[in-house]
């Protein structure tokens, strides 16, 4: 968290880094998505972006030995964790009800109509910058 929160500081208009992917073989490079804060507090959509990269393996950021692979991802319109998400976890939820939005797991491919969805919402609520 003190990482995103310095990057968030330094580079409001957006940041890099690498994301690790359990749904790899179907993530390509170009790729959008929308990163989900789960768990406890302001939960919901905190920024999106594009993948960099296609999916690659690298060291397991766990420590559990698993075989794990990884994207470079752009960060945009990235909001501090303690503040109210771009969307929230009740818009999402009444928006794309078909997706369990708490369980929280690095992915989950939408189709193309549950993505037209979340682009719709998301271009509804997004920052003015």
């Amino acid at each position: 968290m003190e990482n995103y929160r310095e990057a968030l500081e330094k580079c409001p208009g957006g940041f890099q880094m690498d994301w690790s992917v359990y749904e790899w073989e179907d993530a390509h490079k170009g790729d959008r998505y929308y990163m989900l804060r789960v768990g406890e507090g302001n939960t919901g959509i905190v920024f999106h972006g594009e993948f960099l990269s296609d999916p690659y393996e690298g060291g397991d950021w766990a420590g559990n030995g698993k075989k794990r692979h990884y994207v470079d991802i752009c960060c945009l319109d990235a909001v501090d964790p303690d503040n109210r998400p771009l969307i929230t976890l009740e818009e999402l939820q009444n928006a794309i009800p078909e997706i369990d939005w708490v369980k929280g797991h690095s992915g989950q491919l939408l189709t193309k109509e549950e993505g037209d969805i979340l682009d719709e919402l998301f271009n509804k609520t997004r920052p003015i910058m």
